[in-house]
C-alpha cells in the first residue's frame, strides 16, 4: 500500500500525534509495506495501544514529549496535586498517605517505602515520633517538585527506549545498543552538566579555587582513571589467585529468546519477544545468579572476581565473569551455572549452545587480565581498539554503550568478593604515615599507594574476610551544621516590665499577646501536639515563617533555642514580663532583650520544630530542614537519640534532610581498629560564575 488513502489521513495523524517525528516515520514504513489499506490501519491500531500501554494511559489518548520543559511543568504540576490532596484529607494521616501514595502509583512512579512496622503503626494511630517523621517525608516528597523532576526525566526516557525498541528501532542496522532519540537525549544533558561543572567554582578555607569540571577529573569519574583502577583491581585479583592456586574461569550468560528484540545478524523483529524490556532482562540475570550463589553457597563454593554487564545490539544485556576458584571446585561451579542457566526455556532452540559458555583460562597462552581488558575497554572509552563485537567503531560504541547503562540503571560493573576499595582510595589520599603505632596501617597504605591490589587485599584480611572483621573500614559521620555567621550571642535579661515581643523573620513581624491557655501549633500541611507546658502563665509567641503561624508557650525556665538563617525554634522564656526582643534573621540582631533569664538562639533554615518543655530546662532540640514546608513533631528524648540530631555534650546540631526523616552523613576518612584518620579535611564553598549564591559543601573529595 504506497500511499495513505485521503480518509484515512486526519484518523493517522491524530493516532501518531506527540509521537517524535523518528517513532512516526518509523510506523508510517511500516504502514506502507501493509498489502491493504483495513492491514495498515489495523497496525496503527495496535501499535498505538501498545504505545499507550507502554505510557500507562489510556489507549484513545497519550502524547509524548521530549523536550526537558516538559518535565519541570510536569514535576510542578504534581507537586502542586499532592499539596492539594494532602490538605483535602483533614487531619487523618492515614488518609493522606494512602491518597498519595494512590496518586503517586498512579503515574507509574514508585513511591518511597516503608517498613511494615511503621505502616501498622500507621494504621493503628500508635506512631512513635521516628515513625511519624518517616510517614511525614514521604508526604514531604510528594509535595516536592524537586523530588519528582528526576523520576519523570528517568520515567520519560525509559519510555521513549521501550516505545523505539517497540518499533524495533534499536539494532545494528538503526540504532545499536540505544536509540538515536535517547543517545541525543543524554547527549545534551551532559553537555549541560559539563557547563554547569565548568561554571561551579569550590572554594576551600585556604581561598584555594578550582571548578568541579577540573575536581571530576581527578576521581573516578573520569573514564581513565575509572578503567585504570578496574583494572588494578582485577590484575590484583588474578595475582591474589596465582598466590592461593586458584584457576581462571570466564563465563557468559545470555537471556532466553523471549528477552531479545531482533535477530543480530538481520536486525529483524524476533517474533518470540514478549515485550521485554532491559530492565527485565537484567532482572532474570541478577534472579538467576542468586540463585547460581545460593547453590554455591551450600555447596561450599566460593568464587571471587569481577561481572560485567555489556548489550547486545538491540539493548538487551548478557554478563561476563571473570571469577577465580580452586581447580577442584571447578566442575562442580560449571555444572551449577549451567542448570539454573537453562532453568527457564532451556528447552529452545540454541539454548544449549549460545545461554551459558565457559573458557577456561590458560596461564600459559595468556592473563586473565589480558583477556578483559577489551570488555572492560569497550564498556567504558573504547580506547586501544578498533571495532566492537558488531564492526563498529569503538569509541562510537562506548558512548552509546555510557547512554544504555544511564538509561536504565545497569550497572556495568561489579567486584565479587574481595574487600572494600572505599578504604583502598581513602588510603590513597593520605601522605606516608610516620606515628609508629600505626606502622600496620602504614604498610596496608602503601600497598594502596603503589596500587598493589593483591598485597592489600591480602593485608586486610583476605578475598573471603567478611567487612566488619577488616582492621579498616570507612568512617562515615553525621553532617553538622557549621554555619554559626547567623546564631545570636547569649544575653543575660534582666527585668520586671514586658509587653511584646517581636520576632521579624522574613520581613514577616509579629506581636504576641498575653494569653492563659494552652497555645496550638497550626502547620502548613500536618498539625501536631504542641509542647507539654507546667507552668501558671502563658504567652503567645506567633512566629510567621513562610506564611506558618505557629503559636508558642512561654514558661520560667532557661531559653535555649537553636536556630540558623530564617527558621526559628520554640522559646522558653520567664514568667516575669519581658519588654520587646527583635530577631532579624540573616544579619541576626537582638534588640531591647530584657528577662530574667539565659537566652541563647540560633537561626535554621526556613524549619520550624516544638520540643517538650519541662519546668526547669528545655531538653536539646532537634532540627529537620525542608525548602517549603515544617517538620512536625514533638521531639522528645528518644527521637533525639535516634536520629541523633543533637551530639551529646554539645550545642551541634546534625544535619537532617530536606524531608526531615532522615540525617545526612558524609565520608569523613577511615577508621583503623578504633583509630580514627580523617582524609577529607577541607571544607569547601560552592559558587556559580553567574549567581551570587553559595552552598557549603563540606569534606568535597
Amino acid at each position: 500500500m504506497p500511499e495513505v488513502h485521503k480518509h484515512d489521513k486526519p484518523w493517522l495523524k491524530g493516532k501518531l500525534y506527540g509521537l517524535p517525528s523518528l517513532h512516526k516515520a518509523a510506523i508510517m514504513r511500516h504502514y506502507k509495506k501493509q498489502a491493504t489499506r483495513r492491514e495498515a490501519n489495523l497496525y496503527v491500531l495496535h501499535t498505538t495501544k501498545a504505545i499507550a500501554q507502554v505510557l500507562g494511559k489510556d489507549s484513545h489518548f497519550y502524547s509524548i514529549n521530549v523536550e526537558d520543559k516538559d518535565h519541570k511543568a510536569q514535576a510542578k504540576y504534581h507537586a502542586r496535586s499532592c499539596i492539594k490532596t494532602a490538605a483535602t484529607s483533614g487531619d487523618n494521616l492515614l488518609n493522606a498517605y494512602n491518597r498519595i501514595i494512590h496518586y503517586i502509583t498512579g503515574y507509574q512512579i514508585t513511591p518511597p517505602k516503608l517498613s511494615e512496622a511503621v505502616l501498622n503503626n500507621l494504621k493503628t494511630g500508635t506512631l512513635n515520633e521516628t515513625e511519624l517523621a518517616q510517614v511525614v517525608g514521604v508526604l514531604k516528597r510528594a509535595n516536592d517538585e524537586a523530588w519528582w523532576k528526576p523520576k519523570l526525566r528517568r520515567q520519560h526516557n525509559r519510555q521513549i527506549e521501550t516505545i523505539s525498541r517497540l518499533l524495533n528501532q534499536v539494532n545494528k542496522h538503526r540504532g545499536i545498543y540505544a536509540s538515536n532519540i535517547t543517545v541525543d537525549n543524554f547527549k545534551t544533558q551532559w553537555q549541560n552538566n559539563q557547563e554547569l561543572l565548568e561554571n561551579t567554582i569550590a572554594t576551600n578555607e585556604l581561598d584555594y579555587s578550582v571548578s568541579l569540571a577540573e575536581l571530576s577529573k581527578l576521581n573516578v569519574s573520569n573514564p581513565a582513571i575509572r578503567k585504570a583502577e578496574l583494572m588494578v583491581r582485577i590484575r590484583g585479583f588474578e595475582d591474589y589467585a596465582k598466590q592461593m592456586g586458584y584457576s581462571a574461569l570466564f563465563l557468559t550468560m545470555t537471556t532466553p529468546s523471549k528477552y531479545h528484540r531482533s535477530y543480530s545478524k538481520s536486525g529483524d523483529a524476533n517474533p518470540n519477544w514478549n515485550g521485554a524490556t532491559p530492565l527485565d532482562a537484567q532482572d532474570y540475570l541478577n534472579r538467576t545468579f542468586q540463585r547460581i550463589r545460593a547453590s554455591l553457597n551450600r555447596d561450599k563454593i566460593s568464587p571471587f572476581g569481577f561481572r560485567i554487564a555489556e548489550p547486545h545490539h538491540d539493548g538487551t544485556p548478557h554478563w561476563h565473569l571473570l571469577l577465580f576458584i580452586p581447580t577442584v571446585q571447578q566442575k562442580a561451579l560449571v555444572e551449577t551455572f549451567e542448570k539454573y542457566c537453562l532453568e527457564e526455556d532451556g528447552d529452545e532452540q540454541g539454548a544449549k549452545e549460545r545461554r551459558f559458555k565457559v573458557e577456561y583460562i590458560d596461564p600459559d597462552k595468556g592473563s586473565a587480565t589480558g583477556y578483559v581488558v577489551k570488555y572492560v575497554s569497550k564498556n567504558i572509552d573504547g580506547e586501544g581498539i578498533d571495532h566492537d563485537s558488531y564492526g563498529k567503531e569503538a569509541v562510537t560504541s562506548a558512548v552509546r554503550i555510557k547512554v544504555w547503562a544511564s538509561c536504565w540503571g545497569i550497572r556495568q560493573f561489579q567486584q565479587i568478593g574481595g574487600v572494600g576499595v572505599t578504604q583502598w582510595r581513602e588510603l590513597r589520599r593520605l601522605e606516608k604515615i610516620t606515628d609508629q603505632s600505626l606502622d600496620w596501617v602504614e604498610t596496608i597504605r602503601k600497598a594502596a599507594d603503589e596500587s598493589n591490589w593483591s598485597r592489600y587485599t591480602e593485608l586486610m584480611g583476605g578475598v573471603f574476610c567478611k567487612r566488619s572483621d577488616q582492621p579498616i573500614r570507612p568512617l562515615y559521620a553525621n553532617k553538622i551544621d557549621k554555619r554559626t555567621e547567623t546564631t545570636l550571642p547569649n544575653a543575660v535579661l534582666n527585668t520586671t516590665t514586658a509587653n511584646e515581643l517581636t520576632y521579624k523573620v522574613n520581613r514577616a513581624t509579629v506581636v504576641n499577646p498575653v494569653m492563659n491557655t494552652e497555645p496550638v501549633i497550626n502547620l502548613t500541611e500536618t498539625t501536631i501536639p504542641n509542647a507539654v507546658l507546667n507552668t501558671t502563665t502563658v504567652t503567645d509567641l506567633t512566629y510567621k515563617v513562610n506564611r506558618t503561624s505557629i503559636a508558642n508557650p512561654v514558661m520560667n525556665t532557661e531559653l535555649t533555642n537553636n536556630l540558623t538563617e530564617t527558621t526559628i525554634l520554640n522559646a522558653v522564656l520567664g514568667t516575669e514580663p519581658a519588654t520587646e526582643l527583635t530577631c532579624k534573621v540573616n544579619r541576626t540582631t537582638v534588640a531591647n532583650s530584657v528577662m530574667n533569664t539565659e537566652f541563647s538562639t540560633n537561626l535554621t533554615e526556613t524549619t520550624i520544630l516544638s520540643t517538650v518543655l519541662g519546668t526547669e530546662v528545655a531538653p536539646e532540640l532537634t532540627k529537620t530542614k525542608n525548602q517549603k514546608s515544617i517538620p512536625n513533631s514533638v521531639i522528645e528524648t528518644e527521637l533525639a537519640t535516634e536520629l541523633g540530631n543533637t551530639s551529646s555534650g554539645s550545642n551541634q546540631i546534625y544535619k537532617s534532610n530536606r524531608y526531615g526523616d532522615a540525617l545526612m552523613t558524609q565520608l569523613k576518612g577511615i577508621v583503623c581498629l578504633g583509630v580514627e584518620i580523617i582524609t577529607r579535611v577541607h571544607e569547601w564553598t560552592l559558587t556559580h560564575a553567574h549567581k551570587p549564591n553559595t552552598v557549603n559543601l563540606e569534606f568535597c573529595q
